[in-house]
């Protein structure tokens, strides 16, 4: 019998040999699957980020050509400006020298359009231009081409059309300037190579307009030549590659040039016909990836052969110590035990069932209980009374009543002894019985976190059931708020219909409902702008922002307001060095206008309300910090809601406040785009004596905006800033020092006369007058009339925070010379004093809308759109101004329309995205993919109550050309179509 159990253990440990052998080989192999699929995984992500990076840095490249193409025909068209006015020869020449030195380009040519030229030295010559040059300069087109000149290298022309020129006697029809190849070379030099780059600018036909090569190729002329000759490209992949260039394509591959692997990477440029190209040895692109590859490799492999090692080793060490085993069993779980029962919140204890001493204690004791293992051990009493169930009958031994392999649970009070923090524990008794001794387990579990989250979370149904309250509140509110515009809508509208006839009082009445529609407008935006902020949908997207422009337009935005509430308003900025910045413009307006509609809707009549703009240093290079402090004399806020300003659906409830609609979202609104532009916002208030918001903001500043101030006209000549208001006075002077003038001030509008006359009278006269409109002596009409009669014609300059238009008259007859409006920044000081000194003309104020009819005339569109109301809208404002309008009530109806029209049957359509049968966004796919051209290529603008950022780029996606958002506001639309129809 002792033998066949022998046997069978012996033929037990053979098959468990075998078993982990095969288990080795299973392992192993699964090892060497996963690395090799791990290379290729690696292998494709060097390619892929190799190419990614090339990409971005051929198309910084790219855009470094394309402004110099831009800046260059610019140039050229300000120049032909400016030469068309001068005839003198000398000036001419001068005015050329100045240019070149300024732009840095090479020769300067007046060209003829058979290519013969002359250069302002006299010389003449023919330039060899390709292309067909005197076509596209004849009708009335830039040229950028290349072009020969004996004995020179070749050169990259911009040209630009003159109706008609004359220089020395050498009639010209457009005049040019230069740059060698090198030139343009440098430009577009790729210094994250080391020189190991070379990009070529090209015709689709492989023709190369400017070359950046290694020089190992010679001068190449044609870039499919060197794909012939030096790569092991076939004629079809060369074809295949010349049709992308031709389609316009952005892409890249690897190719091999005499034996070397290369990146080709191209992309369509801006300028004309041209492809951007790039060439980069594949080994300098793929260095740092290719070591850490090599690196992997080796690492892995010493992975894999250790792991085997540790393998082998483990079965060879488990043979030798299978006889040791039962031995060191019972000691692996007496140190497991002892290593789980430290990271758990349970204490484990062994009672002795006739003594009560504790044969073994958990070594986390003294952590959760604050009792050292010796303490308890000593004395199971210090716990207090485990062994009693009821507290009324402490000395009753509740564990005695437990039977063999039965369990009992109750709940327990204690403190912590050394912390005394009050902790709750879960306690859970078993008795045991072994060889005849009985033994109690008792189980102590920490509950105290589980308590602790139990009443946070009553805290957060607490505070859910306050959000409750908070949002029904809301609700009620804009119960109200909505009923009330819409009440004023309906009631206008029947007031309208009864009094049909009469004219005037219907134009009051509609004017109501436009306002009232306004307002409602708000509520929503304001209700959808939470939402999305609590949703995380919103996102800033910085472009170039003149602080100036931002201010002035907020100005013009308010003034209505302000004028309809008598109210007093100011504006100034106080060292703004940085106007120019960049920033979200969209959402600093919504702050500002927020910040500006409160201060006027809670100040009464007869108030004041200022802004003021201040420019602090930055705590970054190539940024500043701006301060933006708007203040009223209002009604004021108290303590208790100003701890709840910020809070979404809070209003102040006060016999004042009530009568004032809102949604009560508009500062949380206003809190959350401040934060999200990494700025602060703090309020002062007091109840009844007014507020002031201070909002600073950092910027990051336009660094190419920074222009030489001086005017050289006026450097070193003396200028007088008369205004009532010191910091304006301060900030106004210190511009003019930046523009060379010596500058004084006075806040009186007697003063400034009495200086003007002084100055005069000791041959120092100003020549320059700033004056404040709003002076508390005089206002600044009658100072200009006074220093007028003193004989001094220096140009004045009225200052003022107010529309100039009702007093242009009588300032112009009294000899006000121009007009600078509050805040006034170095911009508006510079434009101003051009303006005053007659170099510069003022700017004609631009009629944003058209009149009926003009410009549209025969014009057809096509309105897609499936709402009768909204169509019937559309149409009327349409025909309004002369368009012919064809409509389609869905998307599929569109397209077949379209379909079926001749080519310019329709100059635009305008498409609603939500509609029955077909949208929006698959008629414009369906539209795009037409077979001819003409229909396919139709300008096609958004119209939709879908207005959020996503939507806008959604549609752009599909192959929208343009978004407008309804309701439909009349100028926003007349000025789209001008733009896509002109």
């Amino acid at each position: 019998m002792d033998i066949k159990n022998h046997n069978t253990d012996k033929k037990k440990l053979v098959n468990r040999k075998q078993f982990k052998a095969a288990v080795v080989i299973a392992v192993f192999l699964g090892i060497v699957l996963t690395v090799s699929r791990y290379f290729k995984f690696v292998s494709k992500t060097v390619y892929e980020e190799s190419v990614s990076h090339l990409t971005e840095i051929f198309h910084q490249s790219d855009n470094m050509l394309r402004e110099l193409t831009d800046k260059n025909l610019t140039y050229l068209h300000m120049w032909g400006e400016n030469l068309q006015n001068t005839s003198n020869e000398d000036e001419i020449r001068d005015y050329i020298e100045k240019a070149q030195e300024d732009a840095g380009f090479l020769e300067f040519f007046f060209l003829s359009a058979d290519g013969n030229y002359k250069k302002v030295t006299g010389e003449t010559g023919y330039l060899g231009l390709q292309g067909n040059m005197e076509e596209e300069l004849r009708q009335g087109s830039d040229v950028i081409t290349n072009a020969a000149v004996p004995g020179k290298a070749q050169l990259l022309v911009f040209a630009t059309p003159k109706a008609y020129g004359s220089y020395q006697g050498f009639e010209y029809d457009a005049i040019a300037i230069a740059y060698e190849n090198s030139d343009i070379v440098n430009v577009l030099d790729i210094s994250a190579f080391d020189g190991n780059a070379q990009n070529y600018v090209i015709h689709p036909d492989g023709r190369v307009v400017v070359e950046h090569s290694s020089g190992s190729w010679g001068r190449v002329y044609n870039f499919f030549g060197v794909l012939r000759e030096h790569s092991d490209m076939s004629e079809r992949e060369i074809n295949e590659l010349s049709e992308k260039f031709k389609e316009g394509r952005t892409d890249a591959k690897l190719v091999k040039l005499d034996g070397r692997s290369y990146y080709l990477v191209y992309e369509k440029s801006d300028i004309k016909d041209w492809m951007f190209l790039g060439l980069v040895p594949a080994d300098i692109v793929n260095a740092s990836m290719n070591s850490l590859q090599f690196n992997t490799m080796l690492l892995v492999g010493g992975v894999v052969l250790c792991i085997a090692a540790l393998l082998i080793s483990f079965i060879v060490q488990k043979g030798r110590t299978n006889l040791r085993k039962k031995d060191t069993e019972i000691l692996y779980r007496d140190e497991l035990f002892q290593k789980l029962s430290m990271n758990v919140d349970d204490v484990f204890l062994m009672l002795d069932a006739r003594t009560y001493q504790a044969d073994y204690v958990s070594p986390n004791a003294e952590k959760l209980l604050g009792i050292t293992v010796e303490e308890i051990r000593k004395d199971i009493h210090v716990l207090g009374k485990l062994h009693s169930e009821n507290p009324k009958e402490p000395d009753k031994n509740y564990l005695e009543r437990i039977r063999v392999h039965e369990q009992k649970e109750w709940e327990f009070e204690y403190v912590h002894y050394k912390s005394g923090e009050q902790r709750w524990f879960h306690n859970v008794a078993m008795c045991s019985e072994v060889n005849g001794k009985r033994k109690y387990i008792l189980v102590m579990s920490d509950r105290t976190s589980d308590r602790k989250m139990n009443q946070a979370l009553s805290e957060a149904v607490r505070a859910a059931e306050t959000a409750n309250r908070a949002k029904s509140t809301f609700l009620s509110n804009m119960s109200h708020d909505i009923r009330t515009p819409m009440n004023a809508i309906i009631g206008f509208t029947t007031l309208a219909v009864s009094n049909i006839d009469d004219k005037e009082r219907v134009r009051d009445y509609l004017g109501k409902i436009l306002s009232s529609s306004n307002h409602l407008l708000s509520l929503i935006n304001d209700i959808l702008d939470m939402s999305r902020i609590e949703s995380g949908k919103i996102h800033l997207e910085e472009t170039e922002v003149s602080l100036s422009d931002v201010l002035h337009d907020l100005k013009t935005i308010i003034g209505g307001q302000i004028h309809a509430k008598q109210l007093e308003l100011y504006m100034d900025a106080m060292d703004v060095t940085n106007e120019d910045i960049y920033c979200d413009k969209t959402r600093l307006n919504q702050v500002l206008l927020n910040l500006l509609s409160n201060a006027v809707k809670f100040t009464p009549a007869g108030g004041t309300v200022s802004v003021r703009l201040k420019q602090c240093p930055g705590t970054q290079s190539g940024s500043a910090l701006y301060e933006i402090r708007v203040k009223d004399n209002g009604i004021g806020m108290s303590q208790e809601f100003v701890q709840k300003l910020f809070s979404p659906f809070e209003r102040e409830r006060t016999s004042t406040v009530t009568r004032t609609q809102g949604t009560g979202l508009g500062m949380a609104i206003t809190k959350n785009i401040v934060n999200m532009m990494g700025g602060t916002i703090e309020v002062q208030t007091e109840y009844g004596k007014g507020t002031e918001f201070i909002v600073r903001l950092p910027f990051r500043i336009q660094p190419e905006h920074h222009h030489v101030e001086k005017i050289a006209e006026l450097e070193g000549l003396k200028a007088l800033v008369v205004d009532d208001d010191f910091n304006t006075c301060d900030s106004v002077t210190k511009m003019l020092v930046k523009v060379g003038m010596r500058s004084e001030w006075t806040l009186s509008g007697k003063e400034a006369v009495l200086r003007a006359r002084q100055s005069m009278e000791l041959g120092d006269a100003f020549h320059a007058y700033i004056i404040d409109w709003c002076l508390p002596d005089m206002n600044g009409i009658e100072v200009t009339r006074q220093i007028r009669s003193l004989g001094d014609h220096t140009p004045i300059i009225i200052l003022t925070a107010y529309d100039w238009s009702d007093i242009e008259v009588e300032a112009r007859a009294a000899g006000v010379t121009a007009f600078c409006s509050k805040p006034m920044f170095m911009s508006d000081i510079r434009e101003t004093l051009m303006t005053a000194i007659g170099q510069r003309q003022a700017e004609q104020e631009d009629n944003i809308l058209p009149a009926a009819g003009s410009d549209f005339k025969g014009r057809c569109i096509l309105l897609v759109e499936d709402n009768e109301l909204n169509r019937e809208i559309a149409v009327e404002i349409l025909n309004e101004y002369g368009f012919l309008v064809d409509t389609a009530e869905n998307g599929a109806e569109a397209v077949e329309k379209v379909e079926k029209s001749k080519p310019g049957g329709y100059d635009l359509v305008l498409m609603d995205v939500q509609m029955p049968v077909m949208n929006g966004y698959e008629a414009t796919k369906r539209i795009r993919a037409l077979d001819d051209p003409a229909q396919a290529g139709i300008t096609i603008l958004a119209m939709t109550a879908n207005a959020f950022d996503e939507d806008r780029k959604e549609a752009l996606e599909y192959g929208m050309n343009g978004f407008l958002s309804k309701p439909i506001v009349v100028e926003e639309l007349i000025d789209a179509l001008q733009k896509n129809l002109s």
